[in-house]
């Protein structure tokens, strides 16, 4: 992909399951000095380097600094927390970060700046799915505070007047922790010989991460606008990725599969909610 050479790109959650391929790519594409990335100030990992800062996305005195300093003509915004237990517990802290994070760079950066934000098929309840997968004109209907924030986030992010809003399937690959991720979170858990329970009904379009670093970087090379739903040609239920996570060698009895009703004192569950790509395929080719 042809990035300008004129362009310097900012790029949020950088280190989040979708975000670092993202920043892999692009630091393929364009030289440190005109790309500046965002990482969370808990970081457990050091990166060192000087164009990555750590901070949360509500430290809104800090995007002030980086607007004035790296003065970005392009972002990619893939910032925000999709943890469901930690967010329904904590529903004001997942708004800060979803929703006023949004709001904060549009505030900050202004409606004439691109930007490029990555958003979730958790929108989308799945109790009802449409037979082709959720199309960009179903209306959402979030049963999580992950979902509705994540609603309320693309409110936000449309009133750049030049935004492209993906929502993204589940993310499979390689995480930057290595326990982030459907198949990093399972698969951690298997090596230290610890249970993992799963649902038969809870179905989502899955996508790799190589391929997301690789659609957002013709997404922007482009300066595509819209709305576009990414997710792969099959739903995959969460225990049909652990089945998959388990062929690796580890123990079948780690392993348990149940129904959403099942699960006691979770927090809310999507059921199908498989994404039609068609709109995204189109603009592609």
């Amino acid at each position: 992909m042809i990035i300008p050479d004129t362009w310097r790109i900012l790029v949020t959650g950088i280190t989040s399951i979708h975000g670092w391929p993202v920043y892999l790519a692009l630091r393929e594409a364009v030289p440190d000095s005109r790309m500046f990335g965002i990482a969370p100030p808990k970081t457990k990992k050091k990166l060192a380097a000087d164009n990555i800062s750590l901070l949360c996305m509500t430290d809104y005195d800090r995007l002030v600094q980086i607007r004035d300093e790296f003065r970005p003509t392009h972002i990619i915004h893939c910032a925000g927390v999709c943890d469901l237990d930690v967010c329904e517990a904590r529903p004001g802290w997942a708004h800060g970060i979803n929703v006023r994070g949004a709001r904060n760079l549009i505030d900050i950066f202004g409606p004439e700046m691109y930007i490029l934000y990555m958003s979730t098929d958790l929108v989308f309840s799945g109790n009802k799915p449409p037979q082709e997968g959720y199309s960009e004109e179903h209306a959402p209907d979030p049963v999580s505070v992950v979902g509705k924030t994540f609603v309320e986030a693309e409110e936000q992010i449309r009133k750049f007047r030049r935004h492209c809003i993906v929502r993204l399937g589940l993310p499979l690959g390689d995480s930057f922790h290595g326990d982030k991720g459907a198949v990093d979170w399972i698969e951690s858990r298997f090596k230290r010989n610890l249970p993992v329970t799963l649902f038969h009904d809870e179905l989502r379009s899955c996508v790799s991460c190589e391929e997301i670093g690789e659609i957002t970087l013709a997404l922007l090379a482009s300066e595509s606008t819209g709305l576009y739903h990414f997710g792969g040609d099959k739903a995959w239920s969460l225990y049909e990725i652990g089945e998959y996570v388990l062929r690796k060698g580890y123990a079948p009895e780690l392993l348990t599969g149940i129904l959403r009703h099942q699960e006691k004192n979770g927090p809310p569950r999507v059921g199908n909610v498989s994404l039609d790509s068609t709109r995204l395929n189109a603009l592609l080719q």
